[in-house]
C-alpha cells in the first residue's frame, strides 16, 4: 500500500493470495490499529501509510 496507494482489494488478494475476506479484514485491522487511512472515495481514492 505504501508502494502503490492506490492499490485496490482485488490486487491485494492477486499479489498475497487471499480471499477477499481475509483481505478486509486485514484492512480493517491495520485501520483500527491507526495504521492505514482511506483518502478519498472508495473507487478513486487512495490508502495513507502511517508510520
Amino acid at each position: 500500500m505504501e508502494e502503490n496507494p492506490m492499490i485496490t482489494q482485488v490486487k491485494l488478494m492477486e499479489e498475497f493470495n487471499l480471499t477477499r475476506k481475509q483481505v478486509q479484514k486485514l484492512i480493517k485491522d491495520l485501520r483500527e490499529d491507526g495504521l492505514i487511512e482511506r483518502q478519498g472515495s472508495n473507487r478513486s481514492g487512495k490508502w495513507v501509510v502511517k508510520k
